[in-house]
């Protein structure tokens, strides 16, 4: 069994999350639906309404709330900590709103040092020396495969910007070849 533990939740409360969850918008027969149904039953409704509130410290709405636990159900399962660091990440030193964010809840996910970073200071350099477009798509730039994320981004630069490989593997970050990620600081988030 995927999740053994949801067979521990009383009967009642089992049914009132499982048609919490259709209202939401799922359908039974989704994957979508058993990670939700997870994470609505492991938590709770403080700890729900914790997570809530710290979507929308970033501007969320409770409607784009639920359109990324919709999209991604394992977000409301994130810790506060996690969700702070991405996001403030992605907003004040790339400079994406956060609506974008909501869009593509999956990049919560994400590792923040492991992929997030490695990836956006790619970004970073190549839009600084004029390469490419600063308004990529988040999700062109996270969510694509690494392979596909080297080849459009990396190997097809590698010659205006010998760095792109090492910064890639981790092995030199933006302070090294005297670049920074801009800070768009928003008091109101922290």
């Amino acid at each position: 069994m995927y999740h053994p533990n949801l067979l521990t939740i009383i009967a009642n409360t089992f049914s009132e999350h499982v048609k919490d969850i259709i209202e939401m918008g799922f359908k039974p027969s989704e994957k979508r639906f058993v990670h939700a149904l997870k994470s609505v039953s492991t938590m709770s409704k403080k700890t729900w309404e914790t997570k809530m509130e710290v979507y929308g410290r970033w501007g969320w709405s409770e409607n784009e709330i639920k359109l990324a636990f919709r999209k991604f159900p394992i977000c409301m399962s994130l810790s506060e900590k996690n969700i702070m660091s991405t996001v403030d990440f992605l907003v004040n030193k790339m400079g994406w709103k956060p609506s974008a964010v909501v869009q593509v809840p999956t990049v919560l996910g994400y590792s923040l040092e492991k992929r997030i970073i490695p990836r956006c200071s790619i970004i970073r350099v190549l839009v600084l020396k004029g390469l490419i477009n600063k308004e990529t798509p988040l999700s062109t730039i996270l969510v694509i495969s690494d392979q596909r994320f080297l080849d459009t981004f990396v190997t097809k630069y590698q010659d205006e910007a010998s760095q792109l490989s090492d910064i890639f593997q981790g092995k030199m970050g933006l302070l090294e070849l005297g670049f920074a990620f801009e800070q768009k600081s928003d008091t109101k988030n922290k």
